[in-house]
């Protein structure tokens, strides 16, 4: 399997923290890209096998034999959980699944308003001050959230705990300023304790090659 990444992207992050949580290091080739600023208003050029892998043309992406591509981190998640990992990170069926999808659901609230606001931020002209004030409002609204259910999480990693400990580590990487353990002081404790595991360790994010 190939995987298409960057360090910075906490899409990503959840994805190799999933990989090394489930022993698939040897099973997983991971290769780099890279991302000029530019990426959040412009079609920039993909290298061939990038572009093959995903025609989405976002990471990550996962290329695996028999020509299957899987072109956002879920469905990767979703196929490493369940093809080569079973089921441990995110259960089958039942009512574990839905409660853990609920909180995944929430987490990805935030990658989606802390990547909105990225791009944003990225604007050379026309930048929108409202738009990067609502996303920010509404990381910290989900945080909140979380953060009532902090009591809920397992001893053993699974996937919710992983999409959410990839939300926190990139709000501490690009968005310190906005103090998110304010907004979720348990849910800031826990991640304490969780962001101290090998596979967290192992991955916190850099800047992303251009």
């Amino acid at each position: 399997m190939q995987l298409f990444v960057t360090p910075a992207s906490p899409w990503v992050r959840r994805v190799v923290i999933s990989i090394i949580e489930l022993g698939l290091q040897d099973k997983v080739t991971m290769i780099q890209t890279r991302w000029p600023h530019n990426w959040a208003t412009q079609t920039i050029a993909f290298d061939p096998d990038f572009a093959r892998a995903t025609p989405v043309g976002r990471i990550p992406a996962l290329s695996v034999k028999g020509g299957i591509r899987l072109a956002d981190s879920m469905t990767i998640c979703e196929y490493l959980n369940a093809e080569h990992g079973k089921y441990r990170l995110l259960p089958r069926e039942g009512a574990k699944r839905w409660a853990l999808l609920s909180r995944i659901s929430i987490a990805h609230g935030i990658l989606e308003a802390q990547i909105s606001r990225r791009a944003e931020l990225l604007r050379t002209v026309n930048r929108s001050a409202d738009f990067i004030e609502k996303m920010k409002d509404r990381g910290l609204r989900c945080f909140a959230a979380l953060d009532e259910e902090v009591e809920a999480f397992g001893d053993d990693p699974e996937l919710a705990q992983i999409t959410i400990a990839a939300a926190c580590g990139f709000a501490d990487f690009r968005y310190a300023q906005d103090d998110w353990r304010a907004a979720a002081p348990r849910l800031a404790r826990w991640y304490e304790t969780f962001s101290q595991r090998p596979s967290m360790l192992s991955t916190q994010p850099a800047e992303t090659p251009q």
